[in-house]
């Protein structure tokens, strides 16, 4: 791929703006308003058109597994999309025990529009991060940054998982630490 094919989509994310917690519907929603809502906020992270990040059957395993709370009579409210778009993304680096400890830890001390705004305003920043870096670059191999890149990448999820293994345990973990 030529630096010219990649100039329009990185443009396209450098300008992207997450929905804030006010933007999103302030009305409840049935599954496929939530599911269409969630495929439209998370479009630019697709890797192509066809992919899909999230379906019924997906948010419902995630009430299933308590990663999200149920719906009300069916419905889901403005909180739900938050986690869900929190979900969405963050699977991508953490397993859905781990995101479930994290969100969980992040409300002990925020309420959901608090912890939801301030994941957007670090997922705008840390795109335009990443871009500025990867353009420091642009005259180099293209196999080289995309390498770079992914190595970021890989530590940024290695450096995540050690800081929920250490402040936010898995609960079989914290039993085994208690033992020895």
């Amino acid at each position: 791929m030529q630096q010219e094919d990649l100039r329009p989509w990185a443009e396209q994310v450098q300008t992207y703006h997450m929905p804030r917690y006010d933007e999103l519907p302030a009305i409840d929603l049935y599954m496929d308003q939530v599911v269409a809502i969630l495929e439209d906020c998370l479009r630019l992270f697709l890797r192509d058109a066809q992919e899909k990040r999230i379906t019924p059957a997906m948010i419902n395993n995630y009430v299933k597994l308590k990663v999200l709370p149920p719906p009300v009579k069916k419905r889901y409210t403005r909180d739900h999309l938050c986690q869900l778009i929190l979900i969405c993304l963050l699977k991508q680096v953490l397993s859905l025990p781990e995101i479930q400890r994290l969100i969980a830890a992040q409300l002990e001390t925020r309420d959901v529009r608090a912890m939801y705004d301030g994941f957007c305003a670090m997922q705008e920043r840390a795109v335009i991060s990443a871009l500025e870096r990867a353009a420091a670059q642009a005259g180099g191999d293209r196999s080289d940054m995309a390498l770079r890149v992914a190595a970021e990448a890989n530590v940024g999820k290695m450096i995540a998982e050690k800081i929920m293994d250490v402040h936010f345990p898995a609960p079989s973990r914290e039993k085994k630490r208690e033992k020895e």
